[in-house]
């Protein structure tokens, strides 16, 4: 690795610098800086399929291998090249997934505008797949590889409009946070568990203490201050509940367990995509320079290649650049000489499962599986009035036998149908002249995110999109027909979602968190249960704390914000939990004694900044320790939300329930009165064991003796901060950096009133993805690790403006 990475600084040195400025030209070109960015430039009216075939080519040049991976994932096909081990993914990819007829009538019913687009960007990637079919050493490593394992030659099938329609469609229900997952399934499972153990009424009350939808303490991108409002529901069960038309405990487990066993291998050959983020935007009145700023950093995982590429288009009438994902035509995250915009992972309610009677339910289609090394899967495809048939997966109805706890379930998508749109969305975003022509473009975006925007002219907005239809009301946190019939809603009609511009207060930020007070969340993802506590509190605390007394911020105060708050860390892979239990902690200590081992723990944390990373700011990037107070205080929680919660949840339960929920949970009973939730049950007592801990106070204590007791003598977090670690599926770890809860791409952009004043970014590893199949072995390209230098240490770097 070393040798490699020396090899591309020498290269990088010798390098000549590219023009990266808009050329005088009647023809379209594209020129790569030195760290192989590309920007495509020509005549402003120039063709957009002749632009965006310049874009697909550039993209294939880079990344045909990881291109090949989504493609495949998309269309269910991995199978051919991994064998039986991708068979699971590519039947439930399938199953879900729209079948080639229903891709092209999609294709077809876009606008002629998208249309080209899409054709363009899949002749250049073609023109990239004849090259290679002309001079085969172009071919990349990862292909050369397994044809040797194949004992034939694998090359990539040449790209269709329909394979780009799959794909998008695959990335956007990945960074949906409902679409695949299946909570509503497994809060039935937890909803009978409890009810067994505890009996219907204290079940309910323990349910919804664990399954809120509204708190009005959460913090939120409008408006994010608690008003002390009670605007916040649990939808009640009721006595409904006795009557149950079944009880899909298994029909719960095969879904979870499926979608689990398909995460790890999609992990395993490096095509798992992630979802997260963080962005703020700030008004001009907030800053030194009196320009507004705007930082947008999606985490998306740390792949070999990165997920993202970088690039710049100046033709066609684009004016923009910013960061996309290969397969995808366009600018998903971008700036033009007019405004720029982030994208974090939004929680509209999108996604229900509803019980099925099997009569209900009829065949869609026939698709074939091909698998290497196995032989061919003929599988069949059901569907009811609501969608996809997905448990059982695959559903065979000569061979399945109703029971009540294996149903027959669907899958009903708000998103379906619309997924298709994407092109004409990123067109417009990057083409609006105003507020409410973006406002226009993000209407267009079906997946759900959280949008920052500022623009020249000193605004500044935000916007979630995504499809929540309007739903009569009811029991949403379950599936429906499990309590008689029951509901229905239908896609065409959603309701309004939270948007807002040039807030009085100045600013928006977030990082995955709560859209506004009014919007009640937690329907099918556990992960968008929003209570008092939550990461993003330790960006609001930061910004509370600059712009407090009139004092104003720089552009590098706000992007460094970046690497101060990766380096908290909690359940939700960030934030700072202590703030919000340590007056109650320290007095329940006090209250019972303080012990001289007590003492000194409590010394720890009140001389504790708050982050894990031992040793200050210029530790943050590099530092190879965790400080003993993060240590203490990660123990310390953890041990008290296991006393709290193992005896009524039982160890399956408590192993698997999200640890920041659980979290909010012990809040709302540590809480006072006024305050926005409080639960319905006692979880602090155990009455299994009358003996042991029956309060909050003697559990926060016991466990803080039982952690001191386990950690033993100091240093605690010596060489514990971990890795991120870049792997590659074939050839293993080809770079490690330190952990840090950071950005997969970011960009932080300034502007004045002709445009962007200043732009920096940066992403891991490098531009290209391409690995040369040499006789001596792979070979890196040159830019496959110029990022490097940038991205580790948080550095970014100086991005070309409009000019």
């Amino acid at each position: 690795m070393k040798k490699s990475i020396s090899v591309f600084l020498f290269a990088v040195c010798l390098a000549s610098q590219l023009t990266t400025t808009s050329l005088a030209t009647d023809k379209i070109a594209t020129n790569r800086d030195e760290k192989g960015v590309w920007f495509i430039n020509g005549p402003q009216d120039a063709d957009l399929y002749d632009v965006f075939e310049e874009m697909g080519y550039a993209v294939a040049e880079d990344r045909l291998w990881q291109m090949e991976l989504y493609r495949r994932q998309a269309l269910g096909r991995l199978a051919e090249l991994f064998g039986p081990d991708s068979l699971e993914t590519d039947i439930f990819m399938r199953t879900i997934g729209y079948s080639e007829r229903e891709l092209q009538v999609g294709f077809d019913g876009l606008d002629a505008e998208s249309q080209s687009v899409i054709s363009g960007y899949v002749a250049g990637i073609n023109r990239r797949i004849a090259e290679i079919g002309v001079n085969p050493s172009l071919l990349p490593f990862e292909f050369v590889a397994l044809s040797e394992i194949a004992q034939s030659l694998i090359v990539p099938d040449p790209w269709t409009e329909t394979d780009v329609l799959a794909w998008a469609v695959a990335m956007q229900r990945l960074f949906d946070p409902e679409a695949l997952e299946t909570d509503q399934l497994e809060n039935a499972e937890l909803l009978l568990d409890l009810s067994a153990r505890f009996g219907i009424s204290d079940a309910q009350q323990m349910f919804d203490d664990l399954r809120w939808t509204r708190d009005p303490e959460s913090l939120t991108y409008i408006g994010y201050h608690p008003d002390g409002s009670s605007d916040w529901v649990t939808e009640p069960i009721g006595g409904h509940w006795k009557k149950l038309n079944c009880r899909p405990r298994k029909a719960a487990a095969n879904i979870r367990n499926m979608r689990q066993r398909i995460k790890y291998h999609l992990r395993k050959i490096n095509a798992e995509v992630k979802m997260g983020s963080y962005a703020w935007v700030i008004s001009g009145r907030h800053t030194k320079s009196g320009n507004p700023i705007i930082y947008s950093g999606p985490q998306m995982g740390f792949f070999v290649p990165s997920i993202t590429v970088e690039g710049s288009i100046r033709a066609g009438g684009l004016e923009i650049s910013g960061m996309t994902v290969p397969g995808i035509p366009g600018i998903i995250i971008g700036r033009t000489p007019h405004h720029a915009w982030s994208m974090q992972v939004g929680h509209a309610h999108t996604t229900d499962y509803y019980i099925e009677n099997p009569g209900d339910v009829t065949l869609h289609r026939f698709e074939t599986i091909k698998v290497f090394g196995g032989l061919d899967v003929d599988l069949p495809i059901f569907r009811s009035e609501h969608g996809p048939i997905v448990n059982p997966i695959p559903f065979d109805p000569m061979r399945y036998v109703p029971s009540p706890d294996n149903p027959v379930v669907a899958w009903e998508y708000a998103d379906w149908g619309y997924e298709f749109d994407f092109v004409k969305a990123l067109l417009q975003m990057a083409r609006a002249r105003n507020l409410r022509q973006f406002h226009q473009a993000v209407r267009r975006v079906a997946v759900s995110q959280h949008f920052c925007y500022a623009d020249r002219k000193g605004n500044i907005a935000y916007w979630m999109s995504g499809r929540d239809p309007i739903r009569p009301q009811g029991e949403w946190r379950l599936p429906q027909g499990l309590i008689s019939g029951g509901q229905e809603w239908d896609g065409r009609f959603v309701r309004p979602l939270p948007r807002d511009h040039n807030t009085k207060r100045g600013w928006y930020a977030g990082w995955n968190n709560r859209s506004s007070c009014r919007y009640p969340t937690g329907f099918n993802s556990v992960g968008t249960i929003y209570g008092p506590f939550h990461r993003t509190h330790v960006i609001y605390r930061y910004l509370d704390k600059r712009l407090s007394r009139g004092r104003k911020v720089s552009f590098e105060d706000l992007r460094d914000l970046a690497l101060n708050i990766a380096t908290t860390d909690s359940f939700g892979n960030g934030g700072n939990p202590w703030e919000y239990v340590a007056k109650d902690f320290v007095r329940a200590v006090k209250q019972d004694g303080l012990t001289r081992e007590r003492r000194k723990a409590l010394r720890i944390l009140r001389k504790w900044n708050g982050h894990f990373v031992r040793g200050g700011p210029n530790n943050w990037a590099f530092g190879q320790h965790r400080s003993d107070a993060w240590i203490l205080m990660d123990k310390w929680i953890r041990k008290v939300l296991e006393m709290t919660f193992r005896d009524e949840l039982g160890e399956g339960f408590f192993e698997d329930e999200n640890k920041a929920l659980l979290f909010n949970v012990l809040l709302h009973g540590l809480n006072k009165p006024g305050d926005g939730i409080r639960n319905r049950f006692d979880w602090f007592r155990n009455a299994d064991d009358e003996g042991s801990p029956q309060t909050a106070d003697e559990i926060i204590v016991a466990a803080l003796d039982i952690v001191l007791a386990d950690l033993g003598p100091r240093p605690w977090g010596r060489d514990a901060r971990g890795e991120i670690v870049f792997r590659h599926d074939l050839l293993g770890t080809v770079h490690t950096i330190p952990f840090s809860s950071r950005s997969t791409y970011a960009h932080c952009v300034e502007y004045g009133w002709s445009g962007p004043v200043r732009i920096e970014s940066m992403f891991p590893l490098g531009q290209s993805g391409n690995i040369a199949a040499d006789p001596s072995g792979p070979s890196f390209d040159m830019n496959f690790f110029s990022m490097i230098p940038v991205y580790d240490g948080f550095t970014h770097r100086d991005f070309p403006l409009f000019k």
